[in-house]
């Protein structure tokens, strides 16, 4: 009789050649590699991740068949590390390529801040406070903006205050100011703005004393 049998394929493939990871958006990263090689054929890749700028445990997440993937659902303003492997029609992987990471970016701006109030401390200064703002990594400061007139529009940025509250001094007398007061995060989105709130400053100064006073006698009752 005729007999047949085939040997076993126990060679794995080479590792992949270089891995390029690339964020796109704040929740997907697009991975490529160069192809491996094998001796029979390569039939397909194991990516795995990790998260964390020095993470390493790593987890498979896909098993492309081509040498690219995309990686969505992630997480904002966060790092994530890669590797890839070939694994052939055997069922045997090769060894890793190289790392690769990316850090998603933060695209959402923080919330406008609680209600923003004023209230005139002297005549040339006029205290504002407001509620904290919130964000789905951290607010960094504010950014105050003010405009001269009971019914001014023109507003421009006079303070970049980290807290909740500012001090408006060197301000003129008896004048009206608007304020409006919005967030801004560490990737620099800025935020919707506060309401405006108006105050304006007394006058607190007295007038001047008259000139000379003079009298003189008309007759002897007056």
């Amino acid at each position: 009789n005729t007999s047949s049998a085939t040997t076993p394929d126990t060679t794995p493939p080479g590792a992949p050649a270089t891995l390029i990871s690339s964020a796109v958006s704040s929740t997907q990263i697009d991975l490529s590699w160069g192809p491996a090689t094998d001796d029979v054929g390569v039939a397909g890749y194991r990516v795995e991740r990790c998260t964390g700028g020095s993470c390493s445990t790593f987890a498979q997440i896909a098993t492309p068949t081509g040498t690219s993937v995309s990686d969505t659902g992630l997480t904002a303003s966060t790092s994530y590390r890669y590797r890839v492997r070939a694994v052939d029609a055997a069922g045997n992987p090769g060894p890793f390529s190289n790392i690769g990471s990316a850090t998603t970016p933060d695209t959402t701006p923080p919330s406008a801040p609680g209600t923003l109030t004023s209230s005139a401390i002297s005549s040339t200064q006029i205290h504002l406070s407001w509620g904290a703002a919130a964000d789905d990594v951290g607010v960094t400061g504010y950014r105050v903006e003010r405009c001269t007139g009971a019914s001014c529009t023109d507003f421009a940025q006079i303070a970049t205050p980290t807290g909740t509250s500012y001090s408006d001094m060197g301000l003129t007398a008896s004048t009206s100011y608007r304020y409006r007061v919005r967030a801004v995060d560490a990737a620099n989105n800025l935020g919707a703005f506060s309401n405006t709130s108006s105050e304006t400053t007394p006058d607190t100064n007295a007038p001047s004393a008259p000139g000379t006073l003079t009298s003189s006698a008309v007759s002897s009752t007056q």
